[in-house]
């Protein structure tokens, strides 16, 4: 995967990812939620009954996933037509 300005460059000129390189991005992906998780567990455990927070916490992760990836696939399907075939 390329780090710095090439990887925005390699897009803007339509240069296609390899498998591998949308593999690494996915899971670079996963940082700021597992972040914002591991965060909010910390935080609530503090705050609140200890039974409840994992399920709040899981809820949110959830949440954050459908916002993250599921709501911009779903968008990239649908709004991307191929022209029919005559």
């Amino acid at each position: 995967m390329e780090s710095g300005p090439l990887g925005p460059r390699r897009t803007a000129e339509g240069r296609h990812e390899t498998p591998e390189e949308r593999a690494d991005r996915r899971w670079v992906e996963l940082l700021p939620l597992a972040t914002v998780a591991s965060a909010l567990l910390l935080i609530l455990r503090v705050a609140m009954d200890d039974t409840a927070v994992p399920w709040i916490v899981a809820g949110l992760a959830a949440w954050f996933m459908v916002c993250w990836f599921a709501l911009p696939a779903w968008a990239l399907r649908r709004y991307t037509r191929t022209a029919p075939k005559k």
